[in-house]
């Protein structure tokens, strides 16, 4: 008698000591698609192990080299506040898949703050596997991790040839530093077909993207603040303002601070911090988010 339960749904298999020998992470995507394979039988109950070529080894397919699965992000530098789509899609023209029925994985992405799931959080089904699918979706933002699943409904066959799978949107906070790039990859990959038998997929690279800043326009240079309503200020335009965590400062040639503005402010009227007018001459200033440079140059004031 066999000491290894199977736990078999709808083409999907999984032994417990394989189970539970994973790591939580590995387990988690494990569980995601046996969940949707539970969901297709509610409705007829569950037939026995054997009757569908349930198979003890089905999910040990991290070291099988097999049919790409990628991600495509387009494009790979975006703005600060910017909403983005991956794209996840199956096989190529030169490797496609056959007869795949659902597929199960994790997205990891570089620990950071400044990325987060589109509010509802949801997946958006591509044309692959299409129509009636199950999906499925969780984030775990403290563990920088996505876990994705999607699958077909109950007697539909399996699919071949290549395409795309789902998207999922996601966006870059507001406040992301210029400079910061955040990186996406796969692993621990569980597919299989209609009848149960695993398929192997392969990871494919992963993606990154770099947010860049949105340019700094300082006009006027020169500026003339003597009051006659023109040219007065000078100002440091960037779309959207200039996020309350950066830092302008202007320094004479010597280096010397003369003024910072903070908290957004965006205007120097040619003033030190303590209001007394500044003699004409050239101006160097700097744009800092706190934590790196962001922009620097020379402001001439003429009076």
């Amino acid at each position: 008698m066999k000491n290894i339960i199977d736990f078999c749904a709808e083409g999907v298999a999984i032994n417990h000591r394989q189970y539970f020998n994973r790591s939580r992470s590995q387990s988690m995507a494990t569980m995601i698609f046996l969940l949707l394979g539970l969901a297709a039988n509610m409705a007829r109950g569950f037939p026995p192990a054997r009757e569908i070529g349930c198979n003890e080894n089905m999910i040990a397919n991290e070291a099988l080299a097999g049919v790409p699965l990628t991600i495509q992000l387009t494009p790979n530098k975006m703005l600060a506040g910017t909403r983005f789509k991956l794209a996840f899609v199956v096989g190529s023209a030169a490797a496609p898949v056959s007869e795949l029925f659902g597929v199960a994985f994790e997205l990891h992405h570089t620990p950071s703050r400044y990325v987060r799931p589109v509010a509802p959080v949801q997946i958006q089904s591509g044309p692959f596997l299409q129509p009636n699918t199950y999906d499925f979706i969780r984030h775990e933002a403290a563990n920088s991790v996505f876990y994705l699943a999607i699958s077909r409904k109950r007697g539909a066959p399996g699919q071949s040839g290549f395409g795309e799978l789902f998207s999922l949107s996601l966006e870059i906070t507001a406040d992301t530093p210029p400079g910061t790039e955040i990186c996406f990859w796969l692993a621990n990959i569980a597919a299989n077909d209609s009848s149960g038998r695993a398929i192997a997929l392969a990871a494919g690279p992963s993606v990154c993207l770099v947010v860049e800043e949105l340019a700094i326009e300082v006009i006027p240079n020169p500026f003339t603040p003597n009051g006659d309503g023109s040219n007065d200020e000078v100002e440091f335009k960037r779309e959207g303002g200039i996020p309350k965590d950066w830092v302008i400062r202007i320094m004479d040639r010597a280096g010397r601070s003369i003024r910072v503005l903070t908290g957004g402010a965006n205007l120097w009227d040619g003033r030190d911090e303590q209001h007394r007018p500044v003699a004409p001459g050239a101006y160097l200033y700097t744009i800092s988010d706190r934590k790196q440079l962001v922009k620097r140059g020379v402001i001439a004031l003429v009076r």
